[in-house]
């Protein structure tokens, strides 16, 4: 039975059944591929520290069966029974599990916050007066210090993003920036060197938002002090970016989790648990087949891996934070903006019924 809204005349489908039909497009085959995804997956992550551990391990057993006497065998598997006997007392967890919660936290609470400039830009537009003669040069010059902000602060903190754009020339090259701009930026006269170019950037827009206010072209005067409080919300989200790569996880924690794991991995390669019964085929599985020592350490080396790459998500890495493609998102969907101002209904649905609105009921 399909059920309608009478006002709205809309067919709507029980919850119960939008998540049969959901859940019936999930099969095997989609849940497996993803186990065989090489792009971003952690086999790619593990591959080359895991051809190094084999070939470790597969030589020692190498050079115990065939290079060492009777004697050095002997001190070989005591010392490689020993390293077996003590490799489970070496309790990373904690450690881990300290180091990654903190790294992860740490970027969870920089993601919530992350800048965008859409909301400032739609409500400057929207608390404008329509077919002002100056509104489209006044949105143009908004939109654009918006994305020079956003550019400046992210640059701060972003490797690759800094390549594209190593300083304010750069910036007027692309059109980010004017010339008469950055001579303001780098005259010392006028702006102190301290100061960074951002803040510099964000008291201009609160100039543009006060001139405005006084030109009297917002709808009422409410309309300034919204605009600079969600001016005020940006700046706020751009210095938590910039605090997140300012004040960093401690290098000698970082340290520490690493050294630790280097050291279970070494005494995993060594550890081995030798027969004393006949058993040719255990033995040489034994020996050239670690993949009960190789498993625990390579959950601790992919734990750690993914604790590092939440320390700078900025960087270099295909797991990285793609920013010089956020710039080219912020940058189209800030000219999409911009044509809103001076647009009206009609002119995109000219056959929209405007009496219909005109006369509903309020």
């Amino acid at each position: 039975m399909v059920l309608s809204d009478e006002k709205s005349g809309f067919p709507m489908r029980p919850l119960t059944n939008l998540v049969t039909a959901w859940e019936s497009n999930k099969t095997f085959g989609e849940n497996f591929s993803i186990m065989l995804r090489w792009k971003r997956s952690v086999y790619k992550l593990l591959w080359k520290h895991m051809l190094i551990y084999f070939l470790v391990y597969i030589l020692l057993s190498i050079i115990d069966q065939f290079i060492l006497h009777e004697n050095g065998k002997r001190n070989f598997r005591a010392m490689a029974e020993h390293c077996s006997r003590y490799s489970g007392s070496i309790n990373l967890m904690v450690m881990l599990g300290f180091f990654t919660s903190t790294a992860m936290q740490r970027l969870f609470s920089m993601q919530t916050t992350v800048p965008g400039t859409a909301k400032s830009i739609t409500i400057f537009i929207s608390s404008l007066k329509p077919d002002l003669l100056e509104g489209a040069m006044i949105i143009e010059q908004f939109a654009r210090w918006q994305l020079l902000a956003w550019v400046l602060t992210f640059r701060l903190v972003c490797r690759p993003l800094r390549k594209i754009y190593p300083d304010l020339k750069s910036l007027e090259a692309t059109g980010l920036l004017t010339p008469e701009e950055r001579g303001i930026m780098e005259d010392p006269d006028q702006t102190k060197q301290s100061t960074p170019c951002v803040l510099v950037v964000f008291d201009w827009m609160l100039l543009l938002l006060k001139e405005t206010f006084i030109q009297k072209r917002y709808f009422n005067e409410s309309n300034y002090l919204k605009n600079v409080d969600t001016l005020m919300a940006f700046k706020k989200s751009c210095g938590n970016v910039i605090k997140f790569a300012t004040q960093n996880i401690s290098p000698a924690l970082v340290q520490a989790v690493v050294l630790s794991v280097y050291c279970f991995g070494c005494i995993t390669v060594m550890a081995r648990m030798f027969s004393k019964e006949d058993a040719p085929i255990s033995s040489a599985f034994i020996s050239y087949v670690p993949v009960l020592p190789a498993m625990q350490f390579f959950i601790y080396f992919a734990w750690l891996c993914f604790g590092k790459a939440a320390l700078d998500p900025f960087g270099d890495d295909e797991d990285d934070i793609d920013v010089p493609q956020m710039v080219k998102l912020h940058i189209e969907n800030a000219e999409r903006l911009k044509g809103l101002y001076g647009m009206h209904l009609e002119k995109v649905f000219p056959n929209l019924p405007q009496k219909h609105y005109n006369s509903a009921p309020v």
